[in-house]
């Protein structure tokens, strides 16, 4: 239990709030500081206004929902150093910066003719206040005079200043049954420079009038729309990233789930809860969602069409997404880095009073907290370089629903989990494995900086892969060293707080009281499980709890670790030889199939300047040959010291194995005693392959010596054979991994007449040269193919 660092992340927390207070109104200067009314309150204004205009449909449909002036706020920002950001935020311009925009659609009408459409600031201050006369509809001409009279009269009445505004500017638009005439009030004292003008203007349709609204006349307005388009664009990538990425997902998903190495009944239960808040947000918010203008069909059901389209071409591929991430990224986390996941696990099976969730909950509390701050306070800095991030940061879908804490908490969790098991889970804990360490995390880093929705966007779009890529190395922090569940809550967080920072400070206590309980909501965890933190009691997992696939990963690491151990084990018992021994050159290759290998070599120098030689193979490879291998490799150790001859080390290894092995594991081995002084080699083989001696002249001799191998009978008759050695002669020993190599796709043998070929190729250099050749040339055969046997190479060289 470490008190002090949970007090070090409560202090964290507390001073990343602070860092929020200040840094948010700096960040966004022209954000609505004065968000009074909420949408219940915005439509009851706006369906008031509205009989002032016409009578409303028989039977309409209300669509609310907050929308953002991007292409008027950037002109904002470039006034920002000319004039007080308070200025700008109480002008009409800067109250369209994020607005409630109503709309009355008559229910039998296409979804493009709308009767009435008002604009609101959060401040309750009527921006656009219109109504909708069909094109085709006649009206008579208004008598002279009576159009500024009236329009007048109707801003006066809608709270305008006309002593802020010049004389109107009438401007006319004929249609095939009537004249529009459209009356431009501009603005005395020009709020922003470069040739832009503002006003109001008011329109009439025939002798109708229709409504008022505000305007930007602005010559360069296709410019900044060039410059807003590609955020727009890669905004779409992101939606729609989880489609193309499912193929990619499904397959080693396949795989493992075949292998056994993954499990189905978590991931349904995380992409079915992905899939049920994407639902349940989409139930609530498909309303105020945009939506595909589709032929003459109605705004009601265009509604039902944007809920299905999105339900279907986004939540369904994430919460399929979210499932095969977890499949997938589980299997490689649980393959040794399970503690990563514990916390996790102790969410989904509701066992939250323990001091692994609970300390994990607080680190992502507080860590969300952190990197709010961290992104937040980072705009501030970088204003001074012409940086700036847009009021509407993310969706503001969730503003079209009275109770928005509901969708808002919903839509983000959905955006967490996503990110964080496909992001952290499964591609960085992927990209480590293949990668390395360092290299793995910085393209990990990079990628899902880039790939996945960000917590802030800026402009120029050019600065946001820094904020982007920062926000990912943050989080990617927070999963390696934390885990899973504070990575996720961190995140969670963070979306949710950077979403309602002005709303906890709304002068409406409605949106006040929303605002609290979204953040609530993702502190529920921490505070259901702060008293377990001052507990030492940690999440463990129950026997009947771990799943049959966590079950196989665990005794499949357990194996690993002890074949990683007979494989050291094994290594230090063969020799690391000299390169010469009592004058003779020597060089040696051992190549195991699998971590531990059945062949075994040795060379012992003995007292009267002999060498006893020995190549041996178990038969198979694997633990099983290994141990009789080491036994062999130890018995042949102390036999050798004891008497080396020829005829008692097999005597002595033959009774071993066959006394060792009892479901009579068979072993070959071919031994020889090397007289270097006197130029003599005795040699015999059992079972084994034959050693070639190659001569000055390059000739190659096979050895042959004939026998049982060891194990097959309690007593082993071995023919001893001895032959004379000239100098320079080379003796070559290996295992039957050399000749049975196989090309890749095929069942091609390397073969003793291959061997035969290279061994007089490279015959006429050093030991070294002549071992290193036939390693090359095996290589070159066999490039590409997984080696089926152990392999084994030992070659001497007379003096």
């Amino acid at each position: 239990m470490n008190r002090r660092a949970d007090l070090g992340w409560l202090a964290a927390g507390l001073a990343a709030a602070l860092v929020l207070v200040w840094a948010l109104p700096r960040a966004f200067p022209l954000a609505p500081r004065d968000w009074k009314i909420s949408k219940p309150e915005a439509e009851a204004l706006a369906l008031e206004r509205f009989s002032a205009l016409g009578e409303l449909p028989a039977s309409s449909y209300l669509v609310s929902r907050v929308i953002p002036g991007n292409s008027i706020e950037a002109r904002l920002q470039e006034a920002l150093d000319r004039r007080p950001a308070g200025e700008l935020r109480a002008s009409d311009l800067g109250r369209q910066v994020q607005t409630w925009e109503v709309v009355v659609y008559s229910r039998s009408a296409p979804a493009d003719e709308w009767a009435y459409r008002a604009l609101i600031a959060p401040g309750g201050r009527f921006l656009s206040l219109t109504a909708r006369v069909p094109p085709d509809e006649a009206r008579s001409e208004p008598a002279a005079g009576e159009i500024r009279r009236a329009a007048t009269a109707f801003l006066e009445r809608q709270g305008i200043d006309l002593a802020l505004l010049a004389d109107p500017e009438v401007r006319r638009r004929q249609l095939q049954a009537r004249t529009e005439r459209v009356l431009r009030f501009p603005r005395r004292d020009a709020l922003l420079d470069h040739g832009l003008e503002d006003g109001v203007e008011v329109t009439f349709a025939g002798d109708q009038l229709t409504g008022f609204s505000h305007y930007l006349e602005d010559p360069d307005r296709a410019e900044i729309q060039a410059r807003l388009q590609p955020l727009a664009l890669i905004q779409q990538v992101w939606i729609f990233l989880a489609v193309p990425l499912l193929p990619l997902i499904a397959v080693p998903f396949v795989r493992r789930y075949h292998a056994g190495e993954v499990g189905v009944r978590r991931g349904l239960q995380i992409g079915g809860l992905v899939f049920a808040a994407g639902l349940v947000s989409m139930a609530l918010v498909s309303r105020s969602v945009p939506a595909f203008d589709i032929g003459i069909i109605t705004r009601l059901q265009l509604t039902w069409v944007a809920f299905f389209q999105l339900v279907l071409f986004y939540f369904l591929p994430l919460s399929i997404t979210a499932f095969l991430s977890w499949s997938v990224g589980e299997a490689m986390v649980r393959d040794g880095w399970s503690q990563r996941l514990a916390a996790f696990d102790a969410l989904f099976r509701g066992r939250w009073t323990n001091r692994t969730f609970a300390a994990a909950s607080l680190r992502g509390l507080a860590g969300g907290l952190v990197l709010a701050a961290l992104m937040t306070a980072l705009l501030v800095a970088a204003r001074s370089s012409g940086v700036w991030a847009p009021t509407q940061q993310g969706s503001l879908w969730w503003h079209g629903v009275a109770w928005y804490s509901f969708p808002l908490v919903a839509l983000s969790l959905v955006q967490a989990l996503y990110s964080g098991l496909l992001g952290r889970l499964l591609v960085l804990t992927y990209l480590r494995r293949k990668l390395g360490r360092w290299a793995g995390t910085a393209l990990a880093v990079v990628a899902l900086g880039l790939l996945f929705f960000p917590l802030t966007t800026v402009f120029p779009v050019g600065w946001g892969p820094l904020w982007w890529i920062f926000e990912s190395a943050v989080l990617a922090l927070l999963f390696l060293r934390y885990g899973l569940w504070t990575s996720v809550s961190a995140h969670f967080t963070a979306i949710v707080v950077s979403q309602v920072g002005f709303l906890l400070v709304a002068e409406n206590p409605a949106l006040r009281f929303q605002a609290g309980l979204a953040v609530l909501a993702v502190a529920l965890p921490c505070l259901v499980s702060l008293r377990s933190l001052w507990s030492d009691k940690g999440f463990v997992y129950e026997y009947d709890e771990v799943p049959p696939h966590v079950a196989r990963i665990a005794r499949r690491e357990r194996q690993k670790i002890e074949l990683e151990t007979a494989r050291r084990i094994q290594a230090s018992i063969l020799p690391d030889l000299p390169s010469r021994l009592a004058g003779v050159e020597v060089a040696h290759a051992y190549l195991p199939a699998t971590e531990v290998g059945g062949d075994f070599y040795d060379v012992h120098e003995l007292a009267d300047g002999r060498l006893a030689v020995a190549v041996g193979d178990v038969a198979g490879h694997g633990v099983s040959s290994g141990l009789v291998m080491s036994m062999a490799k130890s018995a042949l150790a102390v036999q050798v010291g004891f008497d080396p001859e020829v005829q008692a080390v097999f005597a002595t290894l033959n009774r071993m194995v066959f006394e060792s092995a009892r479901k009579r594991l068979l072993a070959t081995l071919c031994y020889a005693v090397v007289d270097p002084a006197g130029r003599r080699l005795t040699y015999a083989s059992a079972g084994h392959l034959f050693p070639f001696r190659i001569g000055t002249d390059g000739e190659v001799e096979a050895l042959e010596s004939v026998s049982y191998p060891l194990g097959v009978r309690r007593e082993l008759p071995v023919r001893v054979r001895s032959t004379g050695l000239e100098a320079g002669d080379f003796l070559v020993l290996f295992s039957d991994g050399v000749i049975e190599a196989r090309r890749a796709g095929s069942d091609e043998l390397y073969g003793f007449e291959r061997l035969e070929e290279s061994l007089r190729r490279h015959g006429d250099g050093s030991a070294r040269d002549l071992c290193h050749g036939i390693l090359a040339d095996l290589e070159t055969y066999t490039a590409g193919a997984e080696r089926a046997d152990d392999l084994t190479l030992l070659v001497l060289r007379l003096p």
